[in-house]
């Protein structure tokens, strides 16, 4: 190696590694210091040889048209795709995370190197005028390769990476770092009550390979064995699946810890569902949180009730149905006998229920078809009824046929037939045809204030009135 070459190689390792040891087998990835291996081209087919829990080997080769994950968009076009990346696409990224070797293998002739690219045009258009070199030629070779390390304190972002001779041709990737911790702790916390610690199978003991990838597939190995008990020369449990962690164990400090800080949490107003893993009885009657734990029975699972319906009397409580692990389990409450806690009878019962479905409480216990029938129908019909058909009717017809006939039919009549017999020639012309002629005119003509309809019956009444009584001057 030349000198130029080696001074080159030690700025890289000063400029990409913080200080030394901060990543550690202790509290980080327990092989390599700390620092486990991300292969710039993903995984391989087999079992890392290294490795004694069957964890996927890395594929670390780095080659022209080794079609990477640069960073471009891709559509997805899975089953569980969110809708930008199904729609308008997501970049292309490999996922890092903190204390690792991000590691690039190639052979000495190949003429490959590493840059770390400063942006996505640079790296889009192969660009390395402000490129910084990571490996030289030289350096891909051997057992370690080329490694970008990785350190606890590391920038959260993407790191871009290109190879001059093949950058053109796809030789270039993007590589987005996250934290350690974050997968880590998660993994390990689901491997501290995993079921593989009943069936002894924490190291993948009984499968063909390990599905998870690290950080996670070391932290959740960590954590399985951490509540593995210490079984002796006694390994019978193992085969029938009925080993009982340190966690489940109440017996165990570690255990009993854990039961004490359950019950603390317990809501006992509230019903549940009591499983016992070993012999699978579920019990929604009879018992409550605090009754059902492990200090009763290593195999006890309390599962709270979450929803409720008053109409059918049942409640959704934890999973593990009739459809499998994954769907909700039911509590029929109306098989409950009458010395139950859970009753539907009794006021553990109706508290509960009333509170968690106070719709359909109220529907079932407030009498709903005799109040509803009684203000709809009376109010409506009465009131309508009544005010419209009395007032038009009756001062309609009264006034105007009344005052008309009574009136007229006197003064027409009586006075006209008595003057008219005696005076036979002489005194019939002078005085009859005035006076009739003046007070029949007259009646007319007052009653024609009264109203439209009256002064035409009026008018026609008294016309009658002086053809009559001209019928009889002329006699």
């Amino acid at each position: 190696m030349k000198l130029s070459t080696a001074i080159i190689s030690l700025v890289h390792v000063w400029t990409y590694s913080a200080v030394e040891g901060v990543c550690n087998e202790d509290d980080h990835h327990p092989e390599n210091g700390g620092y486990f291996i991300e292969g710039i081209g993903g995984f391989g087919v087999g079992i890392d040889p290294t490795s004694d829990t069957k964890r996927k080997e890395t594929n670390s080769t780095w080659v022209a048209g080794g079609g990477y994950a640069d960073g471009s968009l891709k559509y997805c076009t899975g089953m569980y795709c969110s809708e930008q990346c199904r729609n308008e696409g997501c970049p292309d990224i490999i996922s890092g995370h903190t204390c690792s070797n991000v590691r690039f293998c190639y052979e000495a002739d190949s003429e490959s190197d590493v840059w770390i690219m400063p942006d996505e045009k640079a790296l889009s258009t192969c660009d390395f005028s402000e490129a910084t070199q990571l490996c030289t030629t030289e350096e891909g070779a051997g057992d370690t390769c080329c490694n970008f390390q990785v350190e606890e304190d590391a920038d959260l972002k993407v790191y871009l990476f290109a190879s001059k001779i093949g950058c053109d041709a796809g030789q270039r990737a993007a590589v987005k770092i996250d934290d350690f911790d974050d997968v880590g702790d998660a993994c390990y916390g689901m491997g501290l009550t995993t079921s593989r610690i009943k069936s002894c199978n924490c190291n993948y003991e009984d499968d063909e390979m390990s599905t998870l990838s690290e950080p996670c597939h070391s932290q959740f190995i960590a954590g399985c064995n951490f509540h593995f008990p210490d079984l002796g020369d006694d390994t019978s449990c193992c085969d029938t699946d009925t080993c009982v962690g340190n966690h489940l164990n109440f017996d165990h400090p570690i255990g009993q810890a854990n039961e004490e800080a359950r019950k603390k949490l317990c809501l006992d107003d509230s019903p549940g569902r009591c499983l016992n893993t070993l012999t699978e009885e579920a019990d929604c009657c009879t018992s409550r949180c605090t009754a059902c734990g492990t200090d009763v029975s290593p195999f006890n699972e309390w599962s709270l009730c979450t929803t409720g319906n008053a109409t059918d009397m049942t409640a959704t409580c934890g999973y593990g149905g009739h459809g499998g692990r994954f769907s909700q389990f039911v509590c029929d409450f109306s098989k409950c006998e009458d010395d139950h806690h859970w009753h539907p009878d009794g006021d553990a019962y109706e508290d509960w229920m009333s509170a968690i479905d106070p719709e359909g409480w109220a529907f079932l216990t407030t009498p709903v078809a005799a109040p509803t029938a009684a203000p709809v129908v009376a109010p409506v019909a009465a009131p309508v009824a009544a005010p419209v058909a009395a007032p038009v009717a009756a001062p309609v017809a009264a006034p105007v046929a009344a005052p008309v006939a009574a009136p007229v039919a006197p003064p027409v009549v009586a006075p006209v037939a008595a003057p008219v017999a005696a005076p036979v020639a002489a005194p019939v012309a002078a005085p009859v045809a005035a006076p009739v002629a003046t007070l029949v005119l007259k009646d007319i003509t007052d009653r024609s204030t009264d109203t439209s309809s009256g002064f035409s019956r009026v008018s026609t009444i008294g016309g009658m009135g002086i053809t009559f009584t001209a019928a009889l001057v002329l006699v």
